[in-house]
């Protein structure tokens, strides 16, 4: 009787087994015959995808969708923290005087926190210079539309002792998405009717004051593979966009070029040995890309090569790459007169002694932090860069810069090269 049994109970757990292994989707006829163009079409209607928002999250499914079409398995792997987003951003000046008091209505700038602070007005002109900023310790400063971004001169301005700014937004163009560093001062924009008269008042006592409240918000990353696939090449563009951007080139035009490789790839051994990843929460701080390397830094230690793709639609410059020497070498192999760029040189300024020669501004920098070579395909910031008119790309700069991004891949697994050594018990040991 316990043979009989035995042989059942290995039947049973055999067919548990098969039955819930993970499998495959099937190939969808025509799936790879699906272009770039037409991926565009469809993405550029699903509206802007900053994290937490719908059309963020009918990307994601949409994506999903494209991948499962080609034969790839498909997971969503949830961000360990949730995505503070800015949910009220309100601002306020008073300007105080016998008999005459006034308040004057603007918005808070993205990473201002709540607060308050009472001073006298002073007026800096919108190209001041540090020198200019000088003396200027407790006041409270008002200027017109700054030359640069935004975020360069509040740092500036507070780095100086200045305990409040108010910026007129009389700029002929919107001004880019530029965040500030978590800013305990008051700082906030006004529309230009309200900057006269707030400039009007310089010399007077003023009270500048933020109210800020965020909500935290989900975020994904979209992993697309084989389910025998090993991440020997792993092909990378972050999913979201800034808030108040349609984010066509920065970054629709990286998911293009993901989705792009995925089909040149269906189909071939390629496919069994590449990873394909949408990244949440890049322009939070590269969250998605470094939540994946942290959950995934066992089997990254055996990856030959990350391909990131960030604003490759746009023509600004020529396709240019910030790259490992070794895949630099690949990539002139199959285009000699391709472009390299500096994505973020090292400073030369110390901060607590702990400055990293290993810098990144986009979804490569975690891979590069745990030693994985890396290569950033990328075409210059171009004029729309976070601003509310990057509505349009070109799908064939898109599939251009993916078609590269293939080569260098199948050229890494071609090459020579021996793993990184293990990260040992700790995880801490990587090298």
């Amino acid at each position: 009787m316990l043979l009989p049994a035995l042989i059942a109970g290995g039947v049973g757990w055999g067919a548990w087994h098969a039955a819930t292994r993970p499998a495959n989707p099937p190939a969808q006829p025509g799936a790879q015959s699906v272009s770039a163009a037409q991926d565009w079409e469809t993405l550029r209607t699903l509206g802007p995808r900053e994290t937490g928002s719908a059309g963020n999250a009918r990307t994601l499914d949409w994506a999903q969708a494209q991948f499962e079409a080609l034969g790839y398995r498909v997971t969503r792997q949830a961000l360990p923290d949730r995505v503070p987003m800015p949910a009220q951003r309100e601002g306020t000046v008073h300007l105080g005087g016998p008999g005459d008091p006034q308040t004057l209505t603007g918005e808070a700038l993205i990473g201002t926190q709540t607060a308050g602070q009472t001073g006298t007005l002073v007026r800096l002109p919108p190209g001041v210079t540090d020198a200019q900023l000088e003396g200027l310790l407790g006041r409270l400063a008002v200027t017109t539309c700054p030359d640069g971004p935004w975020r360069d001169l509040t740092d500036r301005a507070l780095n100086a002792g200045i305990l409040g700014l108010v910026i007129v937004n009389d700029c002929p163009h919107p001004p880019a998405y530029s965040p500030l560093g978590n800013v305990a001062l008051p700082v906030l924009s006004v529309t230009p009717e309200a900057g006269r008269t707030l400039l009007a008042g310089v010399g007077r006592e003023v009270t500048f004051t933020t109210t800020v409240r965020t909500e935290d918000a989900p975020a994904w990353n979209l992993i697309a593979a084989r389910v025998e696939a090993t991440p020997d090449v792993l092909f990378g563009a972050h999913l979201d966009s800034v808030p108040g951007s349609p984010g066509a080139n920065d970054n629709a035009s990286g998911i293009l070029a993901v989705l792009h490789a995925a089909r040149q790839a269906a189909g071939t051994p390629l496919a069994g040995r590449a990873w394909f990843v949408l990244f949440g929460a890049e322009e939070q701080g590269l969250l998605g890309s470094r939540a994946f390397v942290h959950t995934h830094s066992y089997p990254l230690r055996d990856t030959r090569a990350m391909l990131n793709f960030d604003m490759v639609g746009v023509n600004a410059e020529s396709l240019s790459i910030d790259a490992h020497p070794e895949l630099l070498t690949l990539a002139r192999r199959v285009r000699p007169d391709l472009r390299t760029f500096r994505d973020a040189p090292a400073t030369t300024r110390e901060t607590f002694g702990r400055s990293s020669p290993v810098t990144g501004r986009s979804d490569y920098l975690p891979f590069k932090l745990v030693g994985v070579r890396t290569a950033f395909l990328h075409r210059g910031e171009d004029p729309h860069y976070h601003r509310p008119t990057d509505t349009t790309l070109n799908p064939a700069l898109a599939a251009d810069a993916a078609t590269l991004g293939v080569q260098i891949a199948r050229a890494a697994l071609d090459a020579p090269w021996t793993p990184r050594q293990s990260c040992g018990i700790t995880g801490r040991d990587c090298q």
